[in-house]
Parts: structure tokens; sequence; C-alpha cells
């Protein structure tokens, strides 16, 4: 029971810390500017490269993320101003985290992850009209709770029989292009003034990304079909955006962005492989991502 409730607090405000202090807090305390933040961005995918790689004696992956939620509370204390060295070495902790956070959780964790989800969404929507530069206390806390949450699992061994599957990296294509597409279409609402939906649409958006994770959790369809749904809602989300439908947008974005999340955290807490993960998450978590900014950067879908 204590490891289930610390592992939904452990991802939850993991994410919820990328969200809102990396995603929506340092890129925008820089206004964008790719240049600076090109150190977190490398720190990253070196991060994420050596979370699959031998650490010595430090084998399981709690201890790991112990190390990187220890050095990202730390730097938490200076947010939001970095230099090109605290840059990189938060760009570290982060891209750590990312593919062994998922690697903790079983296949049949659904519930858990659900929650995690869910603690992400709703913090991420309801913070996400703050003050960027006064996001001080939230980075340390959500860096808190995370680590405590860590603490508690000091013990926890990943049960690598629970994974079942290794898939091809090409199975993996499908992820890249929605975090690409879901990238892309929320770096340029965010900086599309007439479509400002977080500010005006705060309830909306956090209860339909609610109802999109139920969606995901409840409704078992076979992947294929999956892939369909999301692209039609992706469809769906771009033209509400094209056609500027503010109120609409923010009740099937949300919903789309929660229903393939739960698709994407399923299937790669299913891959057997660490050091495969933490290659596929270069692509998921950082290219994809970053591509994503810099499409909506150079406005090319507005």
């Amino acid at each position: 029971m204590i490891n289930s409730f610390a592992l939904v607090l452990l991802l939850g405000f993991e994410l919820s810390y990328y969200l809102l202090i990396i995603q929506t807090g340092v890129v925008a305390h820089y206004n964008s500017d790719l240049t600076v933040l090109f150190p977190m961005f490398v720190g990253g995918i070196l991060g994420t490269i050596l979370s699959g790689r031998s650490w010595g004696k430090i084998v399981e992956p709690i201890h790991k993320i112990m190390i990187a939620l220890t050095l990202q509370l730390l730097l938490s204390f200076t947010y939001p101003h970095y230099n090109i060295y605290t840059l990189s070495i938060l760009g570290l902790a982060v891209g750590l985290m990312a593919p062994l956070g998922i690697y903790l959780f079983k296949v049949k964790q659904s519930n858990q992850l659900l929650l995690a989800l869910a603690i992400a969404y709703i913090a991420g929507t309801y913070f996400y009209t703050s003050d960027v530069d006064d996001r001080l206390l939230l980075a340390i806390i959500f860096s808190f709770i995370a680590l405590f949450s860590a603490v508690l699992l000091k013990n926890y061994k990943v049960d690598t029989d629970a994974k079942i599957l290794s898939l091809s990296f090409v199975s993996y294509a499908p992820l890249i292009l929605w975090i690409l597409l879901d990238s892309t279409l929320f770096e340029t609402l965010s900086r599309h003034n007439e479509l400002d939906i977080w500010s005006k649409h705060t309830l909306i958006i956090g209860i339909f990304h609610v109802v999109g994770l139920l969606a995901a959790y409840l409704i078992a369809i076979t992947k294929k079909k999956q892939h369909i749904i999301i692209a039609l809602l992706f469809l769906g989300s771009y033209s509400l955006f094209y056609f500027e439908m503010p109120l609409l947008l923010a009740i099937l974005y949300p919903f789309t962005i929660s229903y393939y999340n739960v698709t994407v955290f399923r299937t790669l807490s299913k891959e057997m492989s660490l050091s495969k993960l933490a290659f596929i998450m270069v692509f998921v978590g950082w290219i994809a991502s970053g591509l994503g900014l810099a499409l909506a950067l150079f406005k090319l879908i507005y």
C-alpha cells in the first residue's frame, strides 16, 4: 500500500515539475531562446542515456532516482536563475528521471499510473497561469515530495518478470509522432494570445483532462484502434485551433493529451530493457518535444 502511494506521488509530482518548472517555467523565463536552453537540452539527452547504463554498485533504478532527485532539489533553490553549468545539470537530473520513473511501474499498475497523471495534469492546469518567475516554492515542494517518495521506496525492486515485451524501434514511432503533435500545438497555443484557453477555461480543461484519463483507462480496445482514435483526436484539436474555437478546444485538446499519454506510458512501462527504454526516451522525451518547440517558435502552423 505504501509502495503504491509513493509511486503515485513520485511520478505525479515529477511530471508536475517537468510541466511547470521545465517546460513552462525555465523555457518561458529564458524566452524560449534555444541558444540559452541548449545546455539543458544536451544535459537532458545525456541524463536519459546514462539512466540506462551501468552505475557500478548502484544497480537499482530507485537508487539512481534518489541521486537524480537530490540534484533536482538542490538546483530548485536557485530557480529560475541558472547558468550554462547549472542548466546542464538540471537537464541531466530531469533526463535521468524520465526513463527511470516509467521503468518503476509494472504493466498491471494502471490505477497508480492513472492517479499520477491526474495529479500532474490537475496541478499543471491550476498553476499554469502563475507567474513563471514566482514558481520557486513549487519547484522545491514538487522536488521534495518526489524525493521523499523515492526514499520511502528505497528498498523497492522492479519486477522485471512483469515487463512483458521489448518492441522494435519502429513500433515506438507512433508515440514519437503523438508527442511531436502535442508539443507543437501546446507550444503554439501558449504563444497565441487570442487562444489563451488556460486562463479563460481552467476548470473545463482540468475536468476534461480527468475525463480523458478515465476514457483511456476504462475503454479496452486494440492498439491499432487506439492509434486511429488518437489520430482523429489530434485532427480535431488542430482543426479547432485553426478555426479559433477556444471553448471547444478547451474540451477536446485536454482530453486528447490525457488519452494519448495513457497509451504512451502503458506502452513504455512494458519495455523490459532499461537501456532500450532510455534510448527510446531520447526521442520521445527530448527530440520530439524539442522539435515541437522549434516548430512553434518558427510559427509554422499559424
